[in-house]
């Protein structure tokens, strides 16, 4: 009670609420959401072309824009400022629970656009809170399937596919140890659209098993794993299911 959403949804399954001080939850929510909704917009950014300097070090892949930071040396630097902005945020919560300040958890004093009824900043603290947890599965979702495709957002095969393979994935949490060159006939091939979800193509890794024809393989799985193995275990899980 008394927290933003906490009385419209009441989500809690894990009754994290009961354990730990509600506003460090709550601090920790909206830290999390606020840098995976910039992460979000940053990783499609880069994907689409967008770079803020012309230099070497800038023309790698959004995987692979890590490593290329580290060696060109900008970590270091982004580690004191960012780790400034932590010990002000830290300073400012203990002042919180301290209760020397009303400040609310994720408040640091930022009003621009901000409306000035009670109402109407109860809502915009809502909306940010739901689009942050959109924000943290959405993130995930784009760093799995950028690593799993080895491709720019969107992620689907639109126009002739560039030969990859999976070692070029590699620098990103271990990559695949199996190398796959995609060929530009299994390029083309991929724009064959497959018929359970006409705006992905094809999945090739299916043919020859039951249920090619539907070409049902959303994450392209096939790609990446013997399809004779995912198809023993679907079977498996399917009959134990039953």
């Amino acid at each position: 009670d008394g927290v933003v959403g906490g009385e419209d949804e009441g989500f809690d399954p894990m009754g994290f609420s009961y354990a730990f001080d509600i506003r460090w939850l709550r601090e920790a929510e909206l830290k999390h959401g606020r840098v995976c909704m910039l992460a979000t917009v940053g990783w499609i950014s880069t994907d689409l072309g967008m770079r803020v300097s012309d230099g070497s070090a800038f023309q790698v892949s959004t995987i692979d824009a890590h490593l290329s930071m580290v060696k060109f040396g900008s970590m270091p630097q982004m580690l004191v400022w960012l780790g400034l902005a932590e010990l002000f945020g830290f300073m400012a919560m203990i002042r919180m629970y301290q209760g020397k300040t009303d400040r609310a958890p994720g408040d640091f004093g930022l009003r621009a656009l901000y409306p000035k009824d009670e109402a109407g900043q109860y809502q915009m603290q809502l909306k940010e809170l739901r689009n942050g947890r959109l924000a943290m599965l959405a993130y995930g979702g784009i760093v799995t399937a950028a690593v799993l495709t080895g491709k720019p957002w969107p992620f689907f095969a639109v126009g002739e596919s560039r030969a990859t393979t999976a070692g070029d994935r590699s620098t990103f949490c271990g990559g695949l140890q199996k190398a796959q060159v995609r060929s530009s006939a299994v390029a083309a091939q991929a724009m064959e659209r497959s018929a359970s979800m006409p705006f992905l193509p094809k999945p090739e890794g299916l043919k020859g098993l039951v249920g090619e024809e539907v070409g049902f393989d959303p994450l392209a799985f096939a790609e990446t794993f013997d399809a004779r193995w995912l198809r023993e275990a679907e079977l498996k899980h399917g009959r134990v299911c039953m």
